[in-house]
């Protein structure tokens, strides 16, 4: 192997190249570079929050801080946190103010697609029943 290296170095420089090709697109494609946003993986992400009427931080998956945006009613607001377990108030942000944004407005999507009537994919048409068959009625019977 050591021969041959010598020999062609151009052998390794193209393994070596690979690999760097290899290592770069595997980076972007785990740092969520483009990713799903609703992925399990970025859902299990840790946020920090802060709440901006007592200063406090705390720490919680992604997935938690989506599903208390999505049960709340209506149209959500960029300027409406996440309540804050203290106050009740809802000043609690995330640090990354553009993912907050990107966020709330995907979240307000999905509910106005969720609520149209006949929209929503997760609930299916009921299928139509089947017809069951009726018998003739009996004539009026005979004395015999």
């Amino acid at each position: 192997m050591r021969e041959l290296l010598n020999s062609k170095p151009w052998i390794g420089w193209a393994v070596a190249g690979a690999l760097l090709v290899l290592a770069i697109v595997l980076y972007i494609t785990r740092s969520g570079g483009g990713g799903d946003p609703e992925s399990p993986e970025r859902m299990q992400e840790v946020v920090v929050i802060k709440f901006t009427d007592t200063g406090d931080e705390i720490e919680m998956p992604r997935g938690r801080m989506e599903k208390q945006l999505r049960e709340r009613g209506g149209t959500l607001d960029t300027d409406a946190g996440i309540t804050n377990p203290k106050t009740g108030k809802p000043t609690g942000f995330p640090f990354k103010r553009n993912e907050w944004e990107e966020t709330i407005k995907r979240i307000n999507k999905d509910k106005e697609v969720y609520n149209k009537p006949g929209q929503n994919p997760a609930v299916k048409p009921a299928a139509p029943a089947p017809a069951v068959p009726v018998p003739a009625p009996a004539g009026p019977p005979t004395g015999k």
